[in-house]
C-alpha cells in the first residue's frame, strides 16, 4: 500500500448517555483497537468533540477507494469505520457503540482536507447503536486562515 499521509478527523455527539441504556455505569468516548476509551472535549455548543488522526493509503492506486489505518480504525480495508463507545466500567463489555463509516470519504475529500489543512468532521448526535451501513456526511472544518505573503523588498 502506498502511504498518502495523515488525515485529521473529528466525531461529534450531543449526548454522553448510551442510545439504549441498561443501567450500567459506563465510560463514553472514542474507542481504539486496544479497547481503550478516549475522552472527548465538551464544547460550548454542548457537543462532545473527539479529535484523532488516521493514516491514508492507496490499496493499489487512486482508482480504488482510500484505505484508512491507525489505532482508531476498525473493519476490513474497504469497509473501515471508527466507534464512539459506551464501555461498561465493571466488565470488559459495551452497552452500545455507534459506527462512523470511513467508506463515505473519497479521494477528492481526502485531498481537499489535506491541501487546505482542515479536519474532516461528522456529527453522530441522535444516531442509534450500530449504524454500520448508515451513510455518514463528512465535512471539512478548521481550515487555517491563509497567511498574507511577505512583501518583497524593492530592488
Amino acid at each position: 500500500m502506498a502511504d498518502k499521509g495523515i488525515l485529521k478527523m473529528r466525531l461529534l455527539r450531543d449526548d454522553a448517555a448510551p442510545p439504549s441504556p441498561d443501567g450500567s455505569n459506563v465510560r463514553f468516548g472514542l474507542q481504539d483497537n486496544k479497547e481503550q476509551i478516549h475522552d472527548g472535549v465538551l464544547r460550548d455548543d454542548g457537543k462532545y468533540a473527539f479529535d484523532f488522526d488516521v493514516r491514508v493509503a492507496a490499496a493499489v492506486d487512486d482508482s480504488q477507494p482510500p484505505v484508512f489505518l491507525g489505532p482508531f480504525v476498525f473493519g476490513r480495508p474497504q469497509d473501515r469505520f471508527v466507534y464512539l463507545s459506551w464501555q461498561r466500567t465493571d466488565t470488559p463489555s459495551y452497552v452500545n457503540r455507534v459506527k462512523a463509516r470511513l467508506t463515505d470519504i473519497d479521494w477528492a475529500l481526502v485531498r481537499e482536507a489535506q491541501e487546505w489543512g482542515g479536519r474532516l468532521e461528522t456529527d453522530l448526535s441522535g444516531r442509534k447503536a450500530g449504524g454500520g451501513k448508515v451513510p455518514v456526511t463528512w465535512q471539512i472544518v478548521d481550515i487555517p486562515e491563509p497567511q498574507p505573503e511577505a512583501e518583497q523588498p524593492d530592488e
